[in-house]
């Protein structure tokens, strides 16, 4: 506020002085007359010079035709001078009503751009409609009138645009930010006590997705990202996700699961859209492990007596690509005691100012130093502090999704 308050006084004695300025300088018209005058002083005193030399010369050379026995005019030589003087005082009064007559001649012929400087100091001040002076003639003084005319026009109207423009951007973020509301409600957070999940986004709306439920003693989850952003991604991910807590509720093998939700993203979709996945269903009785990978980024494993791993998955296409694609799903029995964490790679292709990728080796550093101890969304919030904290003030540049799981 101290900031703001010393910027708006400074450029307030800023307009100030240059009002003050502006009001005080000697006028154009002033200027102008006593130019005339001058070059006309110059012009009357040359003329006075060159009728005294003549007179002067005529005065000396010159041949009388008075009679001899006459009286020659003694007086005839200070003529010249005396007549100089006459001229003088009658050329300076010449001056004096010259003067008068140039300036109000001036003043008259200038007063439109007298009046057209107060508008654009109005114009200045934000009243684009200030109003103009009245010129009939058609000179240059007509034609900068119409200048100023289409100036205040195309101001009006790019503040109408601008406004307008405005007005429908905070439409559309008012939009996006109920859009965001609703996109974050979709999702499930009623986490059991072995699972947690964070998904930021990196626009208003974004394409990640996660979804879980735990039928008696099984546990369905699932983390994907639809490719692309902003709201035509989170159209997908909001299909793709009722599709993924529908074919859970359904017992479905893995594979037939992903071949129906892939079906319907390549049915829904009409942008050439796509969407990765990783599903899981694991036996909390058994702790088996079946899973199916669409394009999505592997799994990581981490025991509780062992080193953290990427789980080796095949490579099936992403989901919404080719309708009926034969999806293969994986098995395998975990320890128990073991964290899982899936992404997006959001996470691993998070950058920093020298765009520098945070990647899989340093994602791999940072899930095992993780305390086997902890909850999972201590877990959660730990493995997105360290992309943060790498990020540094670089922009958001994807969505981040991380699921942590502890059976």
């Amino acid at each position: 506020m101290l900031r703001h308050s010393e910027g708006m006084c400074e450029r307030n004695g800023k307009e100030s002085k240059t009002n003050r300025t502006f009001m005080n300088s000697r006028s154009f018209s002033t200027r102008l007359t006593w130019r005339i005058i001058g070059i006309v002083s110059v012009i009357f005193v040359i003329s006075l010079i060159g009728v005294g030399v003549t007179l002067q010369y005529i005065s000396a050379n010159g041949v009388s035709d008075t009679p001899a026995n006459s009286v020659a005019p003694t007086t005839f030589a200070s003529t010249p001078w005396r007549l100089i003087l006459d001229l003088m005082l009658v050329g300076f009064f010449g001056l004096v009503l010259i003067f008068f007559f140039c300036r109000r001649l001036i003043r008259y012929m200038s007063r439109p751009i007298t009046e057209l400087s107060v508008s654009a100091m109005n114009m200045a001040k934000g009243n684009f409609r200030a109003k103009l002076p009245e010129i009939d003639s058609k000179d240059e003084m007509r034609r900068l009138h119409d200048s100023f005319l289409y100036l205040q026009y195309s101001f009006t109207d790019y503040i109408s645009q601008l406004k307008m423009t405005k007005s429908a951007n905070e439409r559309m973020e008012s939009e996006l930010n109920v859009a965001r509301t609703i996109q974050m409600g979709m999702l499930n957070t009623d986490f059991p006590p072995q699972l947690h999940a964070l998904l930021k986004p990196a626009k208003e709306v974004g394409g990640d997705l996660y979804d879980f439920i735990r039928k008696g003693d099984v546990l369905h989850f699932a983390v994907g990202d639809v490719s692309g952003k902003g709201v035509p991604a989170s159209l997908v991910m909001s299909i793709t996700r009722a599709m993924i807590h529908f074919v859970a509720t359904l017992d479905l093998p893995l594979h037939e699961s992903a071949r129906r939700i892939n079906n319907s993203v390549a049915d829904s979709s009409s942008h050439d859209m796509f969407v990765t996945l990783f599903m899981a269903r694991i036996d909390l009785k058994t702790l088996h492990m079946t899973y199916c990978n669409a394009g999505h980024n592997p799994l990581l494993i981490l025991p509780p007596n062992g080193e953290p791993y990427y789980l080796s998955v095949k490579s099936n296409l992403a989901a919404g690509l080719i309708e009926d694609f034969p999806y293969e799903s994986e098995s395998i029995d975990l320890e128990p005691g073991t964290r899982l964490v899936a992404y997006t790679d959001g996470v691993t292709e998070a950058e920093n100012d020298t765009l520098e990728l945070f990647g899989e080796d340093r994602l791999l550093e940072v899930v095992k130093r993780l305390d086997a101890d902890s909850n999972e969304q201590t877990a959660v919030e730990q493995v997105y502090s360290a992309v943060k904290n790498f990020a540094g003030d670089h922009p958001q540049n994807d969505d981040i999704t991380i699921m942590s799981i502890k059976i």
